[in-house]
């Protein structure tokens, strides 16, 4: 299944990428499938989510390390719930990776911005009218070194010791800081923006439920 190690770990063959990017797609239906609440608002807005942040990574591609997915993905787990935050994060890894390079590297990539999401979800950024912006500021700057050591992790071998793998963390700090700077900058440009617009969303699905469960008392 593996045929060399490469710069992000070790080069798959065809049919074990396959096989990856096949379970982070099932993976990301089962927890659409089960997340609480999911209704059709939520498959439209999570695909043109991701949609519009695939674009936007894919031509962000040649800046260093500056990651839009990482403050969508809070965002998306700080409002819709960690299991479609997650969903979220597979599917624009998988979908951004197809045009950027696809390997070993997108599990890692996938687990690491779930991650996010799931930070996300534990987050109390409040309502669109009293935005908490400091909380996600704090955690958009931290999520950038969760996620860089999440898929750091690729490069890791049976043969590389924990001081050389230190050592190639120490060398990519530059980058994380520049994701932090990154992830920073797109939650003071859109943070409040995508807050807000998935508040909106939530408060329909809110809305049909009560519908749905007075019609059901009364009738």
């Amino acid at each position: 299944m593996f045929q060399a190690f490469g710069v992000h770990g070790p080069e798959l063959t065809p049919f074990a990428d396959m096989v990856i990017d096949v379970l982070l797609v099932a993976l990301a239906f089962a927890l659409l499938v089960t997340a609480p609440r999911t209704s059709r608002h939520d498959v439209y807005l999570l695909a043109t989510f991701v949609a519009a942040v695939t674009a936007l990574r894919v031509l962000l591609q040649p800046l260093p390390n500056v990651q839009p997915v990482t403050v969508a993905a809070l965002l998306v787990g700080a409002q819709l719930g960690a299991r479609r935050g997650v969903a979220f994060a597979v599917l624009v890894t998988l979908l951004s990776n197809l045009l950027i390079g696809d390997g070993w590297w997108t599990l890692f990539q996938a687990i690491g911005w779930g991650a996010v999401a799931v930070i996300g979800s534990q987050l109390n950024l409040g309502t669109a009218d009293k935005f908490r912006s400091g909380q996600l500021y704090v955690a958009a700057v931290c999520s950038a070194f969760v996620f860089d050591f999440i898929a750091s992790l690729s490069i890791v071998t049976s043969g590389m010791t924990l001081s050389d793998f230190a050592v190639y963390l120490a060398h990519g700090l530059p980058f994380d800081v520049l994701h932090a700077l990154g992830n920073l900058t797109f939650a003071v440009w859109f943070g409040h923006f995508v807050f807000r617009a998935l508040e909106s969303i939530d408060s329909l699905e809110e809305l049909e439920q009560s519908v749905v469960e007075d019609y059901v008392v009364e009738g």
